[in-house]
């Protein structure tokens, strides 16, 4: 049988992550402490293919310039195939360590990669080590991360197949549940936005929501970052992406409105908000056509509320104004959407 080359990328542009866990699984092993059997980034082997996964996203509007770094510890990556078989991707003894906040719009950090026999899988899994994790602020000042586990989901339902648990000892287990297949090129890549936007709440909405549910607690007060991730997957031979700009009335951009697609079959494919300008750029999208759904007022995956500026219209959401089709490789010009 051919075997495939896997790398898996950390694309980090935003903090919203999202996935299902894999907990509870039989073809899991569970994890020991940090094993020496490190997977080096960006190792080569010639001959078979090559899957990378990475994950981003853009900085969070509601923070402004007061981010400077998100810093996420990573100790494990793995896969699951098609017949239920975990895959190690990548394992550190000591955690790798990617501040998420440099690597935005599709650019990645390469976190691991490994040899597999399978071309479709249905999870990814990031074990993440909580006491390494950190937020850093502009003025200097750092904080924890607080994961925290609730079934809640943002205003268009975004965040359903990502699951966070914890493994004790310090670390939680992000899994994304949403199948994809990898390509036979060399350069494949598999992309996996961790999703910023719909993952974060600012320190000022510290709420009841994730009381009794935190997965790792924070000793920095009121500067931790509460995350509940909502991930996205798409294979890079079967993926694209949608840009556009979301305007008023009297043809001036719309910011931080926050723009959805939905795919055929209801299930949304990734969310964004627009810039100071209007625009917006939707990646890490599984080639297809998608509805895009336009709100002024959004409530993401981790209780944060986005206020549109600029709309000329008084609805909360102006939903399927825009088909788009993705192509797998190309990027899709929606063009101006009116709200």
């Amino acid at each position: 049988m051919k075997r495939h080359f896997t790398a898996l990328y950390a694309l980090l542009l935003a903090i919203v992550p999202s996935a299902c866990s894999m907990h509870g699984q039989s073809t899991t092993p569970s994890l020991p402490p940090y094993t020496q059997n490190i997977v080096q980034p960006f190792d080569t082997s010639g001959g078979i293919s090559n899957m990378a996964v990475r994950v981003g996203d853009a900085a969070p509007a509601f923070f402004g310039n007061r981010l400077s770094g998100i810093n996420l510890a990573f100790s494990e990556i793995d896969a699951v195939d098609s017949a239920g078989h975990n895959v190690v991707v990548g394992q550190y003894s000591t955690p790798l360590i990617v501040n998420l906040l440099k690597y935005q719009d599709g650019l990645g950090a390469n976190v691991g990669q490994t040899q597999v026999s399978q071309k479709t899988y249905q999870q990814i899994r990031f074990v993440i080590d909580t006491s390494a994790s950190s937020v850093l602020y502009t003025g200097g000042a750092s904080a924890g991360l607080r994961f925290v586990r609730n079934n809640d989901h943002s205003s268009a339902n975004a965040g359903g197949a990502t699951s966070t648990t914890s493994l004790g000892h310090g670390r939680v287990a992000i899994t994304v549940s949403q199948p994809f297949a990898i390509g036979s090129t060399a350069s494949e890549l598999v992309n996996v936005d961790f999703n910023l936007m719909e993952s974060l709440t600012p320190p000022s909405i510290d709420t009841n929501r994730g009381q009794g549910n935190n997965l790792a607690s924070d000793t920095h007060g009121g500067l931790a970052l509460a995350v509940r991730p909502t991930l996205f997957v798409a294979a890079n031979s079967n993926g694209g992406q949608i840009t556009g700009t979301v305007v008023n009335s009297r043809g001036n951009g719309v910011s931080n409105a926050v723009v959805v697609a939905v795919d055929q079959n209801g299930q949304v494919g990734n969310t964004v908000a627009t810039d100071a300008s209007g625009n917006f750029l939707l990646h890490t999208l599984a080639a297809g056509t998608y509805r895009l759904d336009i709100y002024n007022n959004y409530t993401n995956s981790a209780g944060a509320n986005f206020s549109s500026e600029g709309s000329s219209s008084d609805r909360s959401r102006l939903k399927g104004s825009t088909t788009v089709t993705v192509s797998p490789g190309q990027v899709t010009d929606a063009g101006t959407i009116t709200d």
